[in-house]
């Protein structure tokens, strides 16, 4: 009777959850501030991400905290990377190269043991505290093009700000750099009932920060040219809550879902601009340092549904079905594979794909806003991203450790502002990690 009400109680919980949670519309800024990666232990990583109805690992707790409750002894982990990133315009040799260390998880897990003498009911009450980076917003992008119009009708009817209207034969070029993340601060509880229902849930609060420096030039037939030049700032925390539920019908086959509801928070965003506009005789516009504070900043609802089969004691074959959703953008649904190989006992190779669809649709424009004094017009449409990854480890009594290699490309159309033509941009990233953990009973 208690596990059903547990049950009961859980289920509708979720239910609340999806059906309560508030939106919001946004615009593009929030969108970029929403994007995520697969990024966490190297078993996760290794795996693509699809890890909601298998669980037993810190990172696969951020899309399903129901995993949390596979856990029967106490853990330590820590995962530490390499990351080098290529951002390289299409059919060009416009290219920008980033690498830099990471630390992209860390956790501690409680496993209590409910001191049930039978296997029915609830066997285990699990607790974890846990770090994760959720996305890197690092990158330099450098590119170059034409407009069908230029940065001067963007700008008509501004007051007092000069420009080069000229509104065709305007080549460009674009110099754009950014940096920053999206941390990730949980703390999670999960049951384990008759060791056939895993139900968890969790609060989580989310720390970002990104800065973007903008350098776009038109140059006109007619010698002319404006050079628009920005700097923004963008941080803020949120908070989210989350649950999810395992159910292991049979004993090779596990069901995942989990939920985690749009988040509660505020955006900071400050800016400065300068635009140089060459007419008659150079014209200088500098706005004045802008500060602005959203309180209404939400991060998307996001959904996962997954199903993972147990082939005896020689691995695993796991398939997982992401959604998120926000009425600021296009919805994104995830497709990621995975499977876990055990040659020999203690030993683990893993390998995994996943594809994501385009993240937002082409619409969504950063406004230049004269009353902000916002003069950045950069907004771009993530096409399509795409992981394949593969890892290696060892798990032994007292002590594990594991190694993966992910690459992700990822295709972007990059507008300077909403008149021009889209840079086609290609981003390559390759990533190291090595996760190192300690267990005991």
């Amino acid at each position: 009777m208690k596990t059903r009400l547990y049950i009961f109680v859980f289920c509708l919980s979720l239910f609340g959850a999806a059906v309560f949670s508030p939106q919001s519309a946004q615009a593009q800024d929030f969108a970029r501030l929403s994007e995520r990666s697969i990024y966490g232990t190297a078993r996760y990583m290794g795996m693509g991400g699809a890890m909601s109805a298998i669980g037993g690992d810190p990172s696969s707790v951020a899309d399903n905290p129901a995993g949390l409750g596979l856990y029967r002894r106490m853990e330590v982990m820590v995962t530490m990377g390499l990351s080098m990133d290529k951002a390289r315009q299409a059919s060009t040799s416009n290219s920008g190269w980033m690498t830099y260390f990471s630390a992209p998880q860390a956790s501690l897990v409680l496993a209590v043991p409910a001191n049930n003498p039978s296997d029915e009911g609830v066997q285990f009450h699990n607790f974890m505290f846990s770090y994760q980076c959720l996305h890197s917003f690092s990158r330099n992008i450098r590119a170059a093009g034409t407009a069908d119009a230029s940065l001067g009708a963007v700008l008509v009817g501004l007051p007092n700000i000069p420009f080069c209207a000229e509104r065709y034969n305007a080549s460009n070029s674009l110099t754009l750099r950014e940096r920053g993340y999206m941390n990730q601060f949980s703390f999670q509880w999960a049951m384990n009932i008759s060791n056939r229902w895993f139900v968890g849930a969790g609060l989580q609060i989310q720390s970002f920060r990104m800065s973007s420096d903008g350098d776009y030039q038109e140059t006109f037939a007619n010698t002319d040219y404006n050079i628009n030049r920005t700097s923004l700032l963008f941080t803020g925390t949120t908070s989210t809550l989350s649950a999810g539920l395992i159910y292991r019908p049979l004993g090779w086959l596990r069901l995942g879902f989990g939920i985690k509801t749009p988040s509660v928070g505020a955006l900071n965003t400050y800016t400065t601009g300068t635009l140089y506009a060459l007419t008659d005789s150079l014209r200088e516009s500098r706005a004045p340092d802008g500060v602005r504070r959203d309180r209404s900043y939400h991060m998307p609802l996001q959904l996962s549904t997954s199903v993972a089969f147990q082939i005896g004691a020689y691995g695993l074959i796991a398939l997982q079905y992401n959604y998120s959703h926000a009425n600021y953008m296009a919805d994104l649904h995830s497709l990621r594979a995975g499977f876990e190989v055990i040659p020999i006992l203690g030993m683990y190779i893993n390998g995994g794909y996943a594809i994501e669809s385009p993240f937002k649709g082409l619409d969504k424009v950063v406004p230049i806003d004269p009353l902000f004094e916002r003069r950045d017009a950069y907004f771009q449409h993530i096409r399509w991203t795409q992981y394949a990854s593969v890892a290696i480890g060892y798990r032994g009594t007292f002590v594990m450790v594991q190694a993966a290699y992910q690459y992700r490309w990822q295709n972007t159309g990059l507008y300077a502002h909403e008149y021009a033509r889209p840079y086609d941009i290609n981003t390559d990233t390759h990533r190291v990690v090595v996760t190192i953990g300690w267990h005991r009973d």
